[in-house]
C-alpha cells in the first residue's frame, strides 16, 4: 500500500515553503497548483564557493536533509551572531 502524501500547507511564510519543498516534491502532487507570493525583504548576495568545498557541502546538506542554501545560512549566522 502506497504512504499517503502529505498535504501542502495553507499560507506558509517563505521559509515555511523553503524547508517543505526541501523535504518533498511536486511530483508527487501532480493535480495541485501551487501559488507562492514574494516580496523580496532582504537582500540576497550570491557568493562563489570552490567546488571542492561545494561538494562537502551539498553532502552535509543531505545528510541533513535541508538545502545547501539553508545549511550554508545556518553556518554563516552561528559564525557572526
Amino acid at each position: 500500500m502506497a504512504d499517503r502524501i502529505e498535504p501542502i500547507p495553507d499560507n506558509m511564510t517563505i521559509r515555511e515553503a523553503s524547508e517543505f519543498w526541501d523535504t518533498h516534491s511536486v511530483a508527487d502532487y501532480p493535480t495541485q497548483v501551487v501559488e507562492i507570493e514574494y516580496s523580496p525583504g532582504e537582500r540576497v548576495t550570491l557568493v562563489a564557493v570552490a567546488s571542492d568545498l561545494l561538494t562537502k557541502v551539498e553532502e552535509k546538506a543531505r545528510e541533513r536533509g535541508i538545502s545547501v542554501e539553508t545549511l550554508v545560512n545556518l553556518w554563516i549566522q552561528e559564525k557572526v551572531m
